[in-house]
């Protein structure tokens, strides 16, 4: 998942700092994973990270209040859709079965979380419901960065967060 399209997938420690904190560890690359796994951040080496924000890079800075200000909670099935929306670049996947591949797909990356997990997405049809009607896309969000577009989730555990985000910067 997630190997060609312009995306940003890390995991970091939970802290009794919060999620909202813990994320933001995340986002500007202060947390290692946990569990050793493969981070995708494609931005990690780009010329545009080192001239502008080279800590936060695509992100805008921001503080626990200015990130939680952005995101709303969604269910952890809404974070499986979105997950799949961005294998796809914001589009369907296509035949049934990559459909049906795709959601698996998505279902067992955020297993590593477990079952107890708080999610959390810009989407701004999340605002009026934790299940957002996604089945047309991803129509709107909050923006995180100066791109175009972009959106994502944050998953929270106990003991992980994870950060999940595509971008669109045409």
């Amino acid at each position: 998942m997630l190997d060609d399209v312009y995306t940003f997938a890390a995991t970091g420690p939970r802290t009794r700092a919060g999620w909202q904190r813990d994320a933001l560890a995340v986002m500007r690359r202060d947390a290692e994973d946990p569990r050793g796994w493969i981070t995708l951040d494609w931005d990690r080496s780009n010329d545009a990270r080192r001239a502008g924000s080279p800590l936060w890079y695509p992100f805008v800075p921001l503080s626990a209040e200015g990130l939680e200000r952005r995101l709303y909670p969604v269910t952890s099935g809404t974070a499986v859709r979105l997950l799949v929306e961005m294998t796809y670049e914001w589009g369907p996947a296509g035949t049934e079965e990559r459909t049906r591949a795709a959601f698996a797909d998505a279902r067992s990356v955020l297993h590593r979380y477990g079952d107890r997990v708080s999610c959390y997405s810009n989407v701004s049809a999340a605002r009026e419901s934790p299940s957002p009607d996604l089945t047309k896309g991803v129509t709107g969000w909050y923006s995180l960065t100066e791109f175009i577009g972009d959106f994502g989730f944050v998953v929270a555990s106990s003991e992980e967060v994870g950060v999940y985000w595509s971008f669109d910067a045409r």
